[in-house]
């Protein structure tokens, strides 16, 4: 359909989204960014290369941008290669990365993701999110009368979910006392 609006070739639609797909990273890194700052808790094997990349991203000076090669080379930028998902959030690097196949590398392939990756990290938000899912997973082995075969996958998928949300919860660092009253005032 897009192609079909884009119509021809000088009609410049396609800059277009590729432009706004620029601007989406940019805020996306500066959201994430905010939730750092608020003392937010990732957890996994890339979480150290994505709080890197999110310090760095919102470092951002600033960028004149005047044509579609120069949009698609701040894309390709590694600081820019924060994807959110469903259950966690890829700090993608082809090098490293369970999803990637031969067929070209434009970010991450999430009907390939793996919990394992080690380009997976997890935020508190993306733990909001397994929560939900390990909760469905659980209804749905114990009321629905599934075959065996599906049940063992569903079974490993929610073990393997349970695992990740654990190594969460372990690895968080405690609470100061400010963070567990709420306040950061100093009563003297």
């Amino acid at each position: 359909m897009v192609q079909g609006y884009a119509g021809r070739a000088d009609a410049g639609f396609l800059d277009e989204i590729s432009f706004e797909q620029f601007l989406l990273r940019a805020e996306t890194i500066h959201d994430d960014h905010q939730h750092l700052l608020q003392s937010e808790h990732v957890s996994g094997p890339a979480a150290d290369t994505y709080r890197a990349r999110v310090s760095a991203g919102s470092r951002f000076a600033g960028l004149a941008i005047t044509t579609t090669s120069q949009v698609n080379n701040a894309l390709a930028h590694p600081d820019l290669q924060v994807h959110h998902g469903a259950l966690l959030t890829c700090v993608y690097r082809p090098a490293t990365a369970a999803c990637r196949d031969d067929t070209g590398d434009d970010g991450p392939s999430w009907s390939q993701c793996r919990l394992t990756c080690r380009n997976a990290a997890r935020t508190d938000r993306d733990v909001t999110a397994l929560r939900r899912h390990i909760h469905g997973l659980q209804a749905d082995l114990t009321t629905l009368d599934i075959p065996e075969p599906l049940r063992q996958r569903v079974q490993a998928r929610l073990d393997e979910h349970q695992r990740a949300l654990a190594e969460h919860e372990t690895t968080k660092p405690p609470a100061t006392t400010a963070q567990q009253t709420g306040s950061s005032h100093d009563l003297r």
